[in-house]
């Protein structure tokens, strides 16, 4: 019986990362488009600050930051937006998949689309930002796993977020509203342990270990609490 409600699980958590690879595969202009205006603020940047301005290590991670946040506010905006004008979704819940396979299915799915703009997005960040060789390193040894809790923190919000809003009527103003805020821990301590690792940082003799649980916390309760709460939260 467990293993019939696990694999029923697991089945329905693999069907709907399908379908959102399909989604985004089918409209390559989305994920395209974001990639490109993203690009084009990392372009506009050093231009605004100047070459001297964008050595310091706040205005280069800021802008970094920034630009990620803008991607943010693209990705997370469709979130079961595409399953929804194609019927996947309903499809989905007609045939009584666990919902807690389903929310985390689309968490992990958006987790990887976010890494998947980040990567290109940090190379030309890399290029266009003269960020030194020497300290890529140590750089790259905390940015790494600082993306990964932002994104997965990041999905794990916007899903319940999404889901908690999908019946209201002014969804496009309401679910902004709540994530935002909710997510700004996450953006402040990115930036924070990013600035961390540069030895000419004001941040650069901060304690990081509460930063560090606060970007590993957001992961764990919102997908507690989708597993939770995830038959409340989608409604046929």
């Amino acid at each position: 019986m467990i293993k019939t409600e696990l694999g029923r699980w697991w089945h329905a958590f693999f069907v709907i990362l399908q379908f959102s690879y399909r989604s985004v595969m089918l409209r390559k202009a989305g994920w395209l488009g974001t990639l490109i205006f993203a690009g084009c603020l990392l372009i506009l940047f050093p231009f605004a600050f100047g070459t001297e301005t964008i050595k310091r290590p706040e205005i280069r991670f800021g802008a970094y930051w920034v630009i990620n946040e803008f991607v943010v506010a693209l990705t997370v905006s469709r979130l079961f937006t595409s399953e929804q004008e194609g019927g996947a979704l309903e499809f989905l819940l007609a045939s009584r998949s666990p919902r807690s396979a389903l929310l985390c299915g689309k968490i992990a799915f958006t987790t990887l689309q976010l890494l998947s703009l980040q990567v290109p997005i940090t190379l030309l960040w890399i290029i266009f930002y003269n960020v030194q060789i020497e300290t890529l390193g140590d750089t790259f040894r905390t940015l790494l796993p600082v993306c990964f809790l932002f994104n997965l923190g990041t999905a794990s919000v916007g899903a319940l977020i999404s889901c908690a809003t999908s019946r209201s009527l002014a969804k496009e103003i309401l679910q902004p509203i709540l994530f935002f805020p909710l997510q700004i821990a996450l953006l402040v301590g990115s930036v924070t342990l990013c600035l961390r690792t540069e030895a000419d940082s004001v941040l650069s003799t901060l304690d990081t270990s509460a930063w560090w649980a606060v970007i590993g916390g957001f992961p764990l309760i919102f997908i507690g609490l989708g597993f939770f709460m995830a038959q409340n939260l989608f409604q046929e």
